[in-house]
């Protein structure tokens, strides 16, 4: 089950998908960021940045294309490296997918759910998602096209129409920049692009026909426009003042549609229905990686039941952390970290790979 191949474009859906919705966690980090409105520089640099790195990784690993980094790194360094880069990427994953998870959870409760316990819904999501990841890649990447299509499309629309009746003298003046705070904001906008860490893990299950390094490079350019254009209308709704004091973006951005012709009552219960069903399958997309993480890691041979060790382990940490809200002061430091280890350890492994595939030749 967890041996099953799938196509470049769902390939393409899950890294979009999942790096949608880091952005939208990371929004605020980047808002309170840059004194002003073109904190879009920011992550148009960060694009640049990746892109390169993922032109250097594909030409490296070439001959690795059914390889995840963990394997690479099993190939081309020390035992020890490579364990350890297996445990960083095991933390990460699971780092990443509590914070969503609470993130997520703290939304529920608060819009929908507000005399449920927090520790209740965060169970269910739990249950829920490792039911459908232990379904194996190819059921998640089904889920996620459609989830594109019917809740990310859709969403995304609202969002725009929401700003019928914005300011968009908000986006003025870009000159002069913030160009300190636009370079801090860099590696905040390199993190949100997480589809890049996982792209080195799904590429190995994407079928040996349909290998087509442009994919990779045709989700970081679709990843950066959504990424631009949705801090862009942020800004153009609230103004770069009152967007640094959001919590939820999105969800605010809700609160204050009016829509010509939208028949809906409450746009914002729609709106928070489909950012549900995005995030839900983001943490099916990540248990599932994560499960690859740790059997590549520890080199056994079950597939999937390392799923359900991640659910006490999850719960622990999304019940254990702080709400994004009470993080976002202290989270910059930790940002950097993440930020520069995603891109140094695949950039190290492309490069040892490509000095060990030139003296075999």
């Amino acid at each position: 089950m967890f041996n099953q191949d799938i196509t470049p474009y769902q390939n393409l859906s899950i890294l979009l998908l999942v790096s949608f919705v880091l952005q939208s966690m990371l929004m605020p980090v980047l808002l309170t960021g840059v004194d002003g409105p073109e904190g879009w520089i920011s992550v148009l640099i960060a694009a640049l940045i990746l892109f390169f790195a993922i032109k250097a990784v594909n030409k490296a690993m070439k001959t690795y294309d059914e390889d995840t980094i963990i394997s690479v790194s099993d190939k081309v360094f020390p035992k020890f490296i490579s364990k350890l880069i297996g445990i960083y990427y095991i933390f990460m994953f699971l780092t990443v997918n509590s914070l969503i998870m609470k993130d997520f959870a703290e939304q529920v409760k608060l819009m929908m759910m507000f005399r449920t316990p927090l520790s209740t819904v965060i169970v269910a999501i739990l249950l829920t998602a490792a039911y459908a990841a232990k379904k194996g890649i190819h059921t998640i990447a089904n889920i996620t096209n459609i989830v594109l299509l019917t809740s990310l499309i859709p969403y995304l629309l609202i969002i725009i129409f929401s700003t019928y009746y914005a300011d968009y003298s908000n986006i003025f003046p870009v000159y002069p920049p913030d160009m300190e705070g636009i370079l801090k904001s860099v590696p905040n906008a390199a993190l949100s692009f997480f589809g890049f860490s996982l792209l080195l893990f799904s590429n190995s299950r994407v079928s040996a026909k349909g290998k087509n390094p442009k994919i990779n490079k045709r989700y970081l350019l679709i990843s950066a426009v959504l990424y631009m254009v949705s801090y862009l209308l942020i800004i153009v709704k609230f103004g770069t003042k009152e967007a640094a004091n959001l919590v939820w973006p999105f969800v605010s951005i809700m609160k204050f549609v009016n829509i010509p012709g939208f028949f809906f009552e409450s746009t914002e219960i729609v709106g928070l229905c489909l950012q549900i069903t995005v995030i839900f399958t983001s943490i099916c997309i990540l248990a599932f990686f994560t499960n690859l993480a740790m059997q590549e890691t520890f080199k056994t041979k079950e597939n999937g039941y390392f799923i359900f060790i991640q659910i006490p382990i999850l719960y622990l940490m999304a019940a254990g952390l702080p709400g994004m809200y009470m993080m976002f002061p202290y989270i910059q430091i930790p940002i950097y970290i993440l930020s520069g280890m995603n891109l140094f350890i695949p950039l190290l492994a492309a490069y040892a790979a490509g000095r060990k595939y030139k003296r075999s030749t």
